[in-house]
């Protein structure tokens, strides 16, 4: 977060003379505005973290906003024609938003390009409009509670903060680029994501970056003043815990396990292509005997590691065998089980797992396993599949009748290390997913698949949000993904090893876990509170103080 500028007089000069002129954009303009807002808000995010542009965005739309709500109370509008507008212009900047930041999702589709390639413009449509319902919702919520003193800007960052929470809870979710992770983790201002998570640190930003809106108002330097507050409490508390975890990596115990965490390095269309497979099982056999590996206690492999279902595959895991060691290998597989007979015929049950396997007594034995809880719709599954497999959608996995989700998830066995919470690619963007595993688990275990996302924006800012888990939870997180960033991270958010592309690994000892606020002591319906106070008390402060205003007049 950063302070709001300076109190000065040509501030106030600049501020209305914005307003001035954001209040002649309507209709059609004022949404095309909004839009490539929205698009410039991008720049915030991994790998570019250029925050200043989110800031200028986030503000221009609060006084965009503001143009609207000032010009619908002026010219006496209906309460739905207020909500429209504002609505309108939420809409266009979150669909912009998505739009320029998930533009990866395209890569999905060319996987299989001659059966899913013309689906690219229906699929980032309906992503970008879909998504950008949320703001528009936001964006009704400020108007309701809008007045023009400058306790609006509480009301405009618990708003946003509610469209936040709602996006990333509603209809599966999907809580991808966070206004807090315009903050790079490891760095002083996310360390704020262990007192109140990403939800939280968001809503506060998001304060912060509008507050220079509410000067001249009444109130406005109270908001001014509360903005510096948050700001310098958030420095304050990231250096000194940055400061109580000394150096990357001193946090680790003398016997901690060392974990290499890698990939083969093919794409995804590479993987698919059956004529690849003996060549991608070779390459991970060989994987085990590079000489980087040869210290690990651990090795980690990414998501859907080899195209075969493993553990039904004798001759690979045999091969596994004999150059496994004394190691634990963890890697994703798709799993098969039979479902029972219809119609005289086998049902067979697919899950996207994690195992993790060990050789005792010269024969490998199942150490830990986790199903996918949370599968990605039309990626793993498709929703109401018999209505829409009418119309020949299917999903991207191409596994018939889609994956199955696994049970809740709990704490993962991974023989030579701490209990491990498990999480199988998406599982990761969650701030709240498998919540108990953090108070019991030593570290989080992340394997993914971002060659689905290209080598475009996708890869880096899934790999940026990952980090944000180890903070909020305190506890170590290890990756391995191919296509994308195999990590060891700190519990502070600190990359001690990384490994991009090419076959690979990121190799270090397993840090020690911490605790956290967050994660031990806060519970999931506060951050609720939060954004709920900021948006009630933002509109009944500033209504309160409008009323007394008009009083002494």
């Amino acid at each position: 977060m950063t302070a709001p500028p300076v109190a000065a007089s040509s501030t106030a000069v600049l501020l209305v003379r914005l307003q001035d002129g954001l209040n002649g954009l309507n209709g059609w303009r004022a949404g095309l505005v909004c839009g490539l807002l929205g698009a410039l808000a991008v720049l915030g995010f991994a790998p570019f973290f250029i925050w200043p542009a989110f800031a200028v965005s986030v503000l221009l739309l609060a006084a965009l906003l503001d143009a609207s709500a000032r010009r619908s109370r002026a010219e006496g509008w209906k309460l739905g024609r207020a909500l429209r507008s504002v609505a309108w212009r939420g809409w266009c900047f979150g669909a912009g938003n998505t739009l320029a930041g998930m533009t990866w999702v395209a890569s999905a589709f060319l996987v299989d390009a001659d059966r899913f390639a013309a689906l690219i413009p229906l699929a980032l449509a309906a992503l970008s409009g879909g998504l950008g319902l949320f703001w528009a919702m936001g964006a009704m919520l400020y108007r309701v509670c809008w007045s023009p003193t400058g306790w609006r800007v509480l009301a405009f960052a618990g708003a946003y903060g509610a469209a936040e929470l709602a996006r990333g809870h509603w209809f599966t979710g999907l809580p991808w680029n966070l206004p807090a992770y315009v903050f790079e983790a490891g760095g002083l201002v996310s360390q704020s994501g262990a007192l109140v998570g990403a939800y939280g640190v968001s809503a506060l930003a998001v304060l912060v970056f509008a507050a220079p809106l509410a000067w001249g108002s009444r109130g406005g330097r109270f908001v001014a003043a509360l903005a510096v507050a948050l700001t310098g409490a958030a420095l304050a508390f990231g250096a000194w815990r940055l400061h109580e975890a000394g150096a990357p990596g001193a946090r680790t115990a003398p016997g901690a396990p060392v974990i290499a965490a890698g990939q083969a390095g093919f794409t995804q269309a590479e993987v698919w292509d059956p004529a690849n497979a003996v060549r991608i099982v070779t390459s991970h056999l060989t994987l085990l005997e590079r000489p980087e590996v040869a210290d690990a206690d651990i090795v980690v492999w990414p998501e859907s590691a080899m195209p075969v279902i493993l553990l039904q595959e004798p001759g690979v895991l045999e091969a596994i065998n004999a150059r496994l060691g004394d190691r634990t290998l963890v890697t994703g597989t798709l799993r098969m089980d039979d479902a029972g007979f219809v119609g005289g015929k086998p049902v067979r049950q697919f899950t996207n797992s994690m195992v993790s396997i060990v050789r005792e007594n010269g024969a490998l034995r199942l150490g830990g396993l986790h199903d996918k809880h949370h599968l990605v719709p039309f990626g793993e599954y498709v929703p109401f599949q018999d209505l829409l497999s009418r119309v020949g959608l299917e999903s991207l996995a191409s596994v018939v009748g889609g994956i199955t989700p696994g049970p809740e998830p709990g704490v993962m066995s991974v023989p030579g290390a701490p209990a491990a919470d498990p999480r199988v690619c998406y599982e990761i963007i969650f701030p709240d997913f498998n919540r108990p595993a953090a108070r019991t688990a030593g570290w989080i275990l992340n394997v993914s698949v971002d060659a689905w996302y290209g080598d475009g924006l996708g890869p880096d800012q899934h790999y940026a949000l990952a980090r944000w888990r180890a903070i909020e939870t305190g506890l170590p997180l290890v990756r391995a993904a191919s296509g994308g960033w195999s990590a060891v991270i700190d519990p502070w958010g600190r990359a001690l090893a990384e490994h991009r592309r090419g076959a690979g690994y990121a190799a270090a000892k397993l840090p020690d876990r911490t605790t956290t606020i967050y994660s031990s002591h806060l519970p999931p319906w506060s951050l609720i509170v939060l954004v709920l106070f900021l948006m009630i008390a933002g509109g009944m402060i500033g209504l309160l103080s409008q009323g007394l205003t008009s009083r002494r007049e």
